[in-house]
């Protein structure tokens, strides 16, 4: 299969690389610094799964490229409009587009550049990031994928893409009703990531401080109620659920939010807890605890 990962950074470069060394051919878009060391010295990526370099194409765009069968855009969710643009030129009818992104809103921006029968939904449960440039570091998470079609069904390609991806050693999953998975995704990033970042702290710190504790359980409380009202989901028990999950995690663990803001990088704070005081405000429910998060982080966005 000919496969493009629009962002290759931590999700992005772990998936291009098993596909890779899956025999699949595979194109890495990305840019700076870590488009200019994989040019360089090829795409490593250090997993518990062992250490991987790949040699193949590093581009900043695919003008003038052959149609791709798969294109995945795992960039961050500001840079989604250019994303989209990259793969416009490059699709072909069959053409798949898988978004796996932070935040519930990438997709129907993508349908709107691209069209919608070309989106997938995809959602990554797994901590990697660029450990430096042309270095990708996975730490952990479940490693698992899910995907499927933006109206709730599991299609042939579906099957197909999950197909792919077992068959090349990554645990992906066609799934229905995918878009319930993504708003429960994103109510834990928005309490993990959002408090992590708002804090300069761990989640072990942060529940094991009763303030900060309090904080979380209302960051979560205000996204499941925006999540059941904009989603029409009862999304039942998730904020025990949510907290259940925060409270699992090694007391170490932060967040690609609290990553990006503690190296200077720009944050994805409007898809995520801005995301929430903004359908809050839409939808008439107060979000005093994502609102002091947003406003606290939105410069950095």
């Amino acid at each position: 299969m000919r496969i493009a990962i629009i962002g290759s950074g931590g999700v992005g470069g772990y998936l291009g690389v098993k596909l890779h060394n899956a025999n699949h051919e595979v194109v890495f878009v990305a840019r700076g610094a870590h488009l200019r060391a994989m040019e360089n010295n090829g795409l490593k990526v250090e997993s518990p799964e062992g250490i991987f370099v790949v040699k193949t194409i590093f581009t900043d765009n695919l003008t003038g490229m052959r149609p791709f069968d798969l294109i995945i855009i795992s960039v961050k969710s500001f840079d989604t409009i250019s994303a989209g643009e990259i793969a416009r030129n490059v699709l072909k009818d069959d053409t798949m587009v898988m978004s796996i992104q932070n935040g519930v809103e990438n997709e129907e921006t993508l349908t709107q550049i691209l069209g919608r029968k070309y989106v997938i939904t995809g959602i990554a449960y797994i901590f990697s990031t660029i450990h430096s440039p042309g270095v990708i570091r996975h730490e952990g998470g479940a490693g698992k994928f899910r995907f499927g079609e933006m109206d709730g069904t599991i299609s042939e390609r579906c099957r197909t893409l999950e197909n792919i991806f077992q068959s090349s050693g990554i645990d992906g999953e066609a799934t229905v009703n995918i878009g319930k998975y993504s708003w429960q995704k994103w109510i834990f990033i928005c309490g993990l990531g959002g408090m992590t970042a708002f804090c300069r702290k761990s989640i072990g710190e942060i529940l094991n401080n009763s303030n900060s504790r309090k904080m979380l359980e209302d960051v979560i409380r205000e996204a499941s109620v925006v999540a059941r009202t904009m989603y029409n989901d009862p999304f039942t028990r998730s904020e025990e659920k949510t907290m259940a999950h925060c409270e699992r995690l090694p007391s170490t663990s932060t967040s690609s939010m609290y990553y990006d803001l503690t190296h200077g990088k720009r944050i994805e704070i409007e898809a995520l807890n801005g995301a929430v005081v903004r359908f809050g405000r839409k939808l008439n429910i107060p979000t005093p605890a994502n609102s002091e998060i947003y406003f606290a982080l939105k410069k950095y966005a």
